[in-house]
């Protein structure tokens, strides 16, 4: 038994995504007015408050703002007011504007480890080396054997 679309019920792609009463359509129009939101905050921050704030969500009538460190949230207290008064102009039913700090995750360096290789393994593997008829093998197990410590 193989499963084959019947005309009529399936749909496309971007029908499903295009659609305003589908989950996905609902999605991206959330993403783009939260897009749209943070467009015209940012055009009302001063310049060095930028890069600072990104719009978190918006519901229930309250503004999400997140920040990366808890000193970005205390500077915004210096323009919170006027902001929630220049953005209400923009979204009339906005109450409140919260901002949660939530750090970016560390960057994590991966070293590569270092290879230590004992004298006596070392010895092990050129005598391997000798017996294998691989060249390759041969070439790798002979490297080996003849690197030193670091």
């Amino acid at each position: 038994m193989s499963i084959k679309p019947r005309a009529g019920r399936t749909k496309s792609l971007s029908a499903l995504i295009n659609k305003d009463t589908s989950i996905l359509g609902q999605v991206f129009n959330k993403a783009a007015y939260l897009k749209q939101i943070e467009t015209h905050l940012h055009s009302l921050l001063p310049e060095d408050f930028r890069q600072l704030y990104r719009v978190g969500s918006y519901q229930n009538q309250k503004l999400v703002l997140m920040t990366a460190t808890a000193s970005n949230l205390t500077r915004f207290r210096f323009i919170e007011a006027q902001l929630l008064y220049n953005l209400q102009q923009y979204l009339p039913d906005l109450i409140k504007i919260e901002v949660k700090v939530r750090p970016k995750p560390p960057v994590v360096k991966h070293e590569p480890k270092k290879l230590i290789i004992p004298p006596a393994s070392k010895e092990k593997l050129r005598l391997l080396a000798e017996k294998t008829d691989n060249p390759a093998l041969k070439a790798i197990l002979i490297q080996l054997s003849n690197k030193e410590q670091n």
